[in-house]
């Protein structure tokens, strides 16, 4: 069974090929397929897109575990909104003016004083427990019946 890289290598592959694929055998049927014959070509795949779901987006809520001077607080960012913090137990290796960010399912260390500092990290539980609740759905959890 191919890989899952080499299954998404075919599709972009077909995604590319397929528009000038159609058009060379649309160009063979005749006067009626040499009408619309350089429109799929030209468009490089964009009528597929066109046909099909939108492109994924990027999240707009970034979540983030920041250590002051008191202790650490975990709290969200989406766009101009900032949610209180909450107050939680550092991790032993995050210094001072140091943020942990989610990025996606990976973590990385933001530090200001220190550049070299800014690497990946293994995310803290709070953080992604965090991020996980606000992703479940408001009734996620909930017996069937509805609690009756």
């Amino acid at each position: 069974m191919p890989s899952s890289t080499s299954q998404r290598r075919l599709a972009r592959l077909l995604v590319r090929v397929l528009p000038a694929l159609l058009a060379g055998v649309a160009a063979c049927q005749g006067d009626a397929g040499r009408e619309g014959a350089g429109a799929p070509a030209l468009d490089g795949g964009a009528a597929l897109a066109a046909e099909g779901t939108p492109a994924p987006r990027r999240p707009t809520r970034y979540y983030h575990l920041r250590r002051t001077d008191d202790g650490c607080e975990l709290f969200w960012i989406d766009g101009d909104l900032v949610s209180a913090s909450q107050t939680i137990v550092c991790p032993p290796d995050l210094q001072v003016g140091e943020r942990v960010r989610l990025t996606g399912k990976t973590c990385m260390r933001e530090s200001a004083q220190t550049p070299s500092r800014a690497v990946p990290v293994v995310c803290p539980l709070p953080l992604t427990d965090m991020e996980k609740a606000d992703r479940a759905p408001p009734d996620a959890g909930a017996p069937p019946d509805g609690g009756r």
